[in-house]
This record gives C-alpha cells, sequence and structure tokens, in this order.
C-alpha cells in the first residue's frame, strides 16, 4: 500500500479536537488503514500504522498528547501500537534539526521512486533545492552549445544525450587504441609516446566521471588532444609520404640516375661504347633492392617523419 493510499483514507482532522473526539476519528481512520493492510507483512502494517498515528499527534500540543495518548490506548487496550508510540512525540519533540535529517538520510534509500519525485519538489517549493529539467547548464552548456551551433532555447534530452555520449566514447576509443598501436608499429623508436600513466583513455575518463579528485578535465583534454594529434599526422603524412616515396624513387632508379652512376663508376666522365648494356646491367642490380618490404618501410618511413614534424610543430 503506498502513500498516495494512505492519503485516500478518510481524513482525521483532529488538530483541536477533545481527547475522546480525537481517538474515535483516528481510531476510524486506523481500522481503516487495518484493513487495506491485509496483504501487508506485520512489519510493515505496523510502519503505516505508527506513521499514521505519528502524523495525527503534529496537530496536538506537545503538553497534551500524554491525554489525547490515553484516549487512544483506552480504545485498544491490547493494541501494542499505543504503547510503541508512547514515547515518540516527546522523542520527536526533543530532535534537532541535523538529527532530523540524519535519519532522513537513513531511511532514504527505502523510500521509492515516486516518493523520492514528491520530496523533490517539496523541498524545490521550499527553496531547499533547485529543480531543473536542462542536462546541463553554465558554461557546460554554453561549450555544448557553442560545439553543436544549437540555439539558447534549443532544447537538450538528457536521455538521448547519454546514448550519444557512449556511442561516441566507444568510436573514441578505438581510435585512440588503434592509432596508437598503428603508432608503435611503425615507429618503435621514436620518442612520441602516449602518456599512460594515469591509464589509458577508457580508465582517465571513468576515473573523471566519477569524481576522482585526481583527475581533472584539463588532464582528459591534454590525453585526448595528443591522440588527435597523431591521428592528424598520420592522416595529413599520406600525401606528402608518396610524394617523398615518388623523389627518392627517381633520385636511385630514374634513367639519369642510372646513367650517372655508371659514367661515375667508368671514370673519366664519358660514356662508354657499350653504356647502355653497363646502364642496364646497373638497373638489373638496383632493381633487386625494389621489393614489398623495402617500398613499404620507405613509405612507412616517410609517414612517421611527416607526422613526427608536425607533432612536434604543434607542441612547440
Amino acid at each position: 500500500m503506498t502513500s498516495r493510499d494512505m492519503q485516500s483514507a478518510p481524513s482525521t482532522t483532529a488538530a483541536l479536537a477533545e481527547p475522546d473526539a480525537w481517538s474515535s476519528m483516528l481510531g476510524n481512520k486506523l481500522k481503516y488503514l487495518q484493513s487495506n493492510l491485509a496483504e501487508e507483512t506485520p512489519e510493515n502494517r505496523q510502519a503505516y500504522m505508527e506513521e499514521e498515528l505519528r502524523r495525527a499527534l503534529q496537530a496536538v500540543p506537545a503538553s497534551k498528547r500524554g491525554l489525547y495518548l490515553d484516549a487512544l490506548a483506552e480504545r485498544f487496550p491490547t493494541w501494542e501500537l499505543a504503547t510503541v508510540v508512547t514515547s515518540t512525540p516527546s522523542a520527536i519533540t526533543q530532535q534537532t534539526p541535523d538529527e532530523v535529517i540524519k535519519k532522513f538520510l537513513e531511511l532514504a534509500p527505502q523510500i521509492s521512486g515516486e516518493q523520492r519525485e514528491d520530496i523533490k519538489q517539496r523541498l524545490a517549493a521550499m527553496g531547499l533545492i533547485i529543480s531543473t529539467n536542462k542536462p546541463l547548464e553554465g558554461d557546460v552548456l554554453a561549450d555544448v552549445q557553442a560545439k553543436l551551433k544549437l540555439g539558447s532555447n534549443d532544447p537538450i534530452d538528457p536521455q538521448r544525450l547519454g546514448k550519444l555520449f557512449a556511442v561516441m566514447a566507444d568510436v573514441l576509443f578505438t581510435l585512440d587504441q588503434l592509432s596508437w598501436n598503428l603508432w608503435r608499429s611503425a615507429a618503435p623508436k621514436s620518442g612520441i609516446r602516449r602518456d599512460n600513466s594515469m591509464g589509458d583513455l577508457r580508465v582517465i575518463m571513468r576515473r573523471s566521471l566519477s569524481g576522482d579528485a585526481e583527475v581533472s578535465a584539463s588532464q582528459v583534454q591534454k590525453q585526448l588532444e595528443s591522440t588527435r594529434q597523431l591521428i592528424a599526422g598520420l592522416l595529413a603524412g599520406l600525401g606528402p609520404s608518396g610524394r617523398n616515396f615518388a623523389r627518392r624513387y627517381q633520385q636511385r632508379y630514374s634513367p639519369d640516375a642510372i646513367r650517372e652512376a655508371v659514367m661515375a663508376e667508368g671514370g673519366g666522365g664519358g660514356l662508354f661504347a657499350n653504356a647502355e648494356a653497363k646502364c642496364w646491367k646497373r638497373y638489373t642490380e638496383l632493381a633487386n633492392e625494389i621489393t614489398d618490404s623495402s617500398i613499404e618501410n620507405d613509405v612507412q618511413e616517410a609517414v612517421v617523419k611527416y607526422a613526427e614534424d608536425l607533432i612536434r610543430g604543434t607542441n612547440r
């Protein structure tokens, strides 16, 4: 039975009623509640009844509560509830605000979702909490609006925001892991390395979101920035790496380069009678250097060099 069900029971208007009238009205209400709590456990029934009795006693001056409770006890001489709560009113009147708050916090985990919403609305009405349906506020909201080109009145659905973050985080973790693994393989001797002193990207973001004091938003941003620079360097290096490879290929394997090499080996700076044959022989010798591995290494070195220059240039 919920608190709403209890609200639907006959009302008790016993603020300043005489003890007998008060006990009669409250007794009828308690009987009504008892009949509606048949399916509850004994513990729950007692808790509901005590709650209703405490609510009724709040309207009775503390100096007169003993008389009112005596009148109620006469109507239920064998009812354990009467003795259970006899000392409760005085205890309630002596509780400090801190004690009440402490007791409330102890009971909070047992409160249902519907009751939580009701409590939040009451606290908001009293000005004790600020209730808002905006998932983001302040500078954070301004940043999101600026990045996504949102207007100040454009709504942000918190559920969709959470789902969108999860999808983007999954993509980002994959790119982060893939790019650094690729870099480690392509540039094993490079001084550019990911800082894992606080864990990988997934760990550091999890620590930041959970409120870890050792992980600030700027530290997450720093790690994201290093990954962004690496990915940008690798992608940007693809174009120039092709040109760099072509240039080196021309310098070593082009007809002019081979002819110059043959002339240099022959001495005297002139061509021999069988120069064409020697050029062909020289080319066939050099062609053995052109393998899948050598081409891959040349292109990879060109990409790594361009990426390193770009990253170091950005960090200066």
